[in-house]
């Protein structure tokens, strides 16, 4: 693979997980900065992190989300900020983010 094709295949992978009630608040931050066009979403995901644990159970009712976003740097930049922001906004709920670097085959 050339230096050009290999550089042009380079992504970054970002793994958002928060509580199902920030979704649209996710979207819509998304909408606004026009990011996050193309993303893979897992509606219900469980968990225990360093907030109150979301294990859709009796205990537990509640439940978080997941989206997965390939995207260029300059995307996952303002992807974190947008991240930040609404970890400020809503302190007590746990959002994670997690970032990678990823080789579209």
């Amino acid at each position: 693979m050339s230096e050009e094709k290999k550089d042009s295949a380079m992504r970054v992978r970002m793994e958002i997980i928060f509580s199902q009630a920030l979704e649209e608040d996710f979207l819509q931050a998304f909408k606004e900065n026009d990011i996050g066009k193309h993303f893979t979403k897992f509606e219900t995901v469980m968990g225990a992190g360093f907030s109150t644990p979301h294990l859709g159970n009796d205990v537990w009712p509640q439940c978080n989300m997941m989206f997965i976003i390939y995207c260029s740097k300059d995307e996952a930049k303002k992807i974190r900020q947008v991240v930040q922001k609404l970890r400020k906004q809503f302190i007590t709920e746990g959002i994670a983010c997690f970032m990678s670097q990823a080789i579209e085959l």
